[in-house]
């Protein structure tokens, strides 16, 4: 994707959110062919998403906050939607270090720091064949000595020993 692009793109979503308004997701979907970050984890699939893996692609602490991206892939043979969140509840991704839960951070309005839901309260991703997309969230970044964290969501099993970068 090029600069312009890229920049074309963020400067739609934050006057998306600006104006109070949603975004479909799948504003966000790009080609799989397109330069992708290599994966922290082992794909797994996707619960009740044929041919839809999930694999993390970012797990970064910065100035006391950790971000999580999660990259879903189609390599199925058709396009697909994939239901994410419902009912706003993004503390159903949460991160586990030691026997401690870190759930996504909210801003002082309590919006969540992760992909924005609709206006009714939910998110779904639509990934065309052999598209991809990302979810990303921020967390309460664990202590400096924690090198690496679980990372829970409702779409896959636990994803277990993501290392953390710096």
């Amino acid at each position: 994707m090029t600069k312009c692009r890229l920049t074309r793109r963020m400067f739609a979503v934050s006057v998306a959110m600006l104006l109070g308004g949603s975004i479909n997701s799948s504003f966000l979907i790009r080609s799989a062919e397109a330069q992708a970050p290599e994966a922290l984890s082992e794909a797994q699939d996707v619960d009740g998403a044929p041919g839809v893996v999930a694999e993390i692609v970012q797990c970064k602490r910065e100035a006391g906050v950790l971000s999580i991206r999660m990259r879903l892939r189609n390599t199925g043979d058709k396009d697909i939607t994939v239901p994410a969140i419902h009912d706003n509840n993004y503390d159903q991704y949460y991160v586990t270090a030691g026997s401690k839960k870190y759930f996504v951070l909210r801003d002082s309005d309590k919006t969540p720091l992760a992909n924005p839901e609709n206006e009714y309260g939910g998110m779904h991703f639509d990934i065309p064949k052999g598209g991809s997309t990302v979810w990303y969230a921020k967390y309460p970044a664990p202590p400096d000595e924690v090198k690496k964290v679980s990372f829970y969501t409702p779409l896959t099993p636990p994803f277990e020993d993501i290392p953390v970068s710096d």
